[in-house]
C-alpha cells in the first residue's frame, strides 16, 4: 500500500537513492522502437486508457495526455496530495496519423483554440483547416503549456500584447514535448510499464525547482515582450468578432 511505499521511497531519497530516476533511465534505455511516455496521475489509473481520460479544458481537447520526461509529470504530480507517475511504452507510432508542433503560430493558435479564446470570433480558413487536421489526428505531438504559458497566450487574446510578442515569449519556454493521443487506436498502442511513486520529501523538491524555474522563465517572457512588443498584430487585428 501507499503507506509501505512511503517508507520505502522515502528512506532511499534521504539515503541520496533516485529510485524513481533511475528507473526510468532504465525504461528509456530499453525502449528499441518504442517511445517512453510518462503521464502524472493525481489518482489511482485503473481499467483501460481511454481518450476521455484528461478533464477538460486541454490543450488540444480529449485525449490521453502524456509528456516524454519524468521531470514534467512529476512536477506536475508533486502539487497533487496523491498520485503517482505512470510510464507507458507506446508502440507501434509510426503506424498511426499524426502532427506535429514546434513553437510556432499554428501550435499557439490551436492551444487558443481549445482554451476558447476563440468563442464569438469568426474562425478563418486556415484555423478551421488546422483544427480539422488535428481531430483527424491518432496522436499530436506538441510543447507543453502550463499555466505559466497560458497566462501569455491570454495576454495575446486580451490584446495586451502582440502575436510576435507572444511567441517570442513562449519560445524562452521549454518544457519538453507532450503527447495527446486524441483515437482509441493510438491509446491501444499503450502498453503500462510502471507506476512510480513519489514520497512526500521528492514532492517538497520538485515544486521548490518549478519555483526557481518559474521565476527564471517569467523573467525571460517579460524581456521578449518588451522587446517585441511595438512588432506584429494584435489578436483583434488578426482575426474578427462574429457580429
Amino acid at each position: 500500500d501507499d503507506a509501505t511505499l512511503e517508507k520505502i521511497y522515502s528512506f532511499a531519497y534521504k539515503s541520496q537513492l533516485r529510485l524513481n530516476v533511475a528507473k526510468a533511465s532504465f525504461y528509456m534505455g530499453d525502449k528499441k522502437s518504442r517511445t517512453l511516455l510518462f503521464h502524472g496521475a493525481s489518482n489511482d489509473i485503473k481499467g483501460e486508457i481511454d481518450n476521455k481520460h484528461s478533464i477538460p479544458p486541454n490543450d488540444f481537447g480529449d485525449g490521453f495526455y502524456a509528456g516524454e520526461n519524468l521531470n514534467q509529470a512529476a512536477t506536475w504530480i508533486a502539487e497533487k496530495r496523491a498520485g503517482s507517475v505512470y510510464c507507458f511504452y507506446f508502440e507501434n507510432k509510426d503506424a498511426l496519423k499524426h502532427l506535429e508542433f514546434d513553437v510556432d503560430r499554428e501550435w499557439m493558435y490551436a492551444i487558443l483554440y481549445y482554451r476558447g479564446a476563440f468563442e464569438g470570433v469568426e474562425l478563418n480558413q486556415d484555423i478551421k483547416e488546422l483544427i480539422s487536421k488535428i481531430e483527424q489526428s491518432d496522436y499530436v505531438v506538441a510543447p507543453i503549456a502550463d499555466n505559466q504559458m497560458y497566462q501569455i497566450l491570454n495576454n495575446f487574446a486580451d490584446n495586451k500584447i502582440t502575436d510576435e510578442a507572444c511567441l517570442r515569449a513562449l519560445s524562452t519556454v521549454n518544457l519538453g514535448k507532450q503527447y495527446v493521443l486524441k483515437s482509441m487506436k493510438a491509446c491501444e498502442s499503450l502498453s503500462f510499464v510502471d507506476r512510480l511513486y513519489l514520497c512526500e520529501e521528492e514532492k517538497r523538491d520538485y515544486m521548490d525547482s518549478k519555483k526557481t524555474q518559474t521565476i527564471e522563465n517569467t523573467s525571460k517572457a517579460e524581456l521578449a515582450m518588451v522587446e517585441y512588443r511595438r512588432k506584429g498584430k494584435y489578436f483583434d487585428e488578426l482575426f474578427k468578432k462574429i457580429r
